[in-house]
């Protein structure tokens, strides 16, 4: 795929894409907080094995949440071993709760961490890059609380996109991780007060097929997407708690937020939900089982415990799960993205 930046607008050479039958190829990488180490680790891996040039492989990326971290990351002309590294350095600063969130009656009141510090991390590594600056068809959901209705940001490749092209990347990353609960909403460009994108794209596959189908008027059969995911939770909420103290504790306290519905676990399954069914319907809509697609190929791992956003604890559980992952579909991951035999390893 090859990409030019004339004045404002991107073009796109997609006609070998359209009429030759070459692949059209899509990278959406889910959000999931600090279990992004496990997708950055999956593409390191990937990239280290055969040497991949993200920004021509893809025609479009998609990420977000901690997704829009990699998808921007990788736009913007950084490699995944870099971005891998950004987890392993910056987690525990990005992730140390406020004062505020752990004392008393406040901690019901604020988000429980800062988005100073993953501020300042984003705008050390993307720089003062906009999206109208960026060559590379990139989406990044978020959620526009104030007005109650979906924000994506997208790079300038197409002509009707005249809202974003001077919001730097950094502050759109920003807005997409800003997860309720866990961080305050920002406010992008002086008039839009934004949230996390997961809270209605946590998996982008579906939008960004879209997308591509609608303003890049790229055929549903041309495209492949490699869709990686951060893990799902199968800790779900049981009717019964089996000991007589646990049944007597049920009666009395109630499905409140912090009580039976457990603020993290809650979060996880809106996110799970969301994700699921935004693989489910790409892969129906391409005429395909969700269960054996050859034109989505989903990459993630499950869980029997709950997988809140910030266990920064588990660094070596996602890198073990991502190795564990690469290293038991390399051949199938390989063949999707029509590696060169010559690239693979011996």
């Amino acid at each position: 795929m090859i990409h030019k930046q004339e004045g404002k607008e991107l073009e796109l050479d997609i006609g070998e894409t359209k009429s030759v039958g070459k692949p059209f190829y899509i990278l959406s990488i889910d959000g999931g907080g600090f279990r992004g180490l496990f997708a950055a680790h999956l593409l390191k891996r990937m990239e280290e094995e055969w040497q991949i040039d993200w920004r021509n492989r893809f025609g479009l990326m998609a990420g977000t949440s901690t997704g829009a971290i990699l998808a921007a990351g990788l736009a913007c002309g950084k490699s995944a071993v870099e971005l891998a590294c950004f987890y392993g350095t910056h987690a525990e600063a990005i992730f140390t709760p406020r004062l505020r969130s752990r004392i008393g009656p406040s901690k019901l009141f604020t988000s429980r961490y800062s988005s100073e510090n993953l501020k300042t991390r984003l705008e050390e590594m993307l720089g003062k890059t906009t999206l109208g600056q960026l060559d590379i068809p990139l989406i990044l959901p978020s959620v526009d609380i104030g007005n109650g209705c979906v924000h994506v940001f997208k790079s300038k490749y197409h002509g009707d996109f005249v809202r974003d092209p001077d919001v730097r990347v950094s502050d759109a990353v920003l807005a997409s991780c800003s997860a309720p609960t866990y961080f305050d909403p920002v406010v992008v460009d002086g008039k839009y007060q934004l949230s996390d994108g997961g809270l209605w794209a946590n998996n982008p596959s579906l939008v960004a097929a879209i997308d591509a189908h609608y303003r890049l008027e790229i055929p549903l059969e041309k495209m492949k997407v490699l869709s990686i995911g951060t893990g799902k939770s199968k800790a779900f909420y049981p009717r019964s708690r089996g000991k007589w103290k646990d049944r007597l504790l049920d009666s009395w306290r109630g499905w409140g937020l912090l009580t039976r519905w457990q603020r993290s676990k809650f979060i996880d399954l809106i996110f799970n939900l969301q994700s699921d069914y935004a693989h489910n319907a790409l892969c129906l809509l391409m005429g395909e089982s969700p269960l054996n697609s050859k034109q989505v190929l989903r990459l993630t791992f499950e869980a029997d415990q709950p997988l809140p956003l910030d266990c920064v604890w588990k660094r070596d559980d996602w890198i073990t799960k991502a190795d564990h992952i690469f290293t038991h579909n390399s051949p199938r991951i390989a063949e999707f993205l029509s590696i060169e035999r010559s690239t693979l390893s011996c």
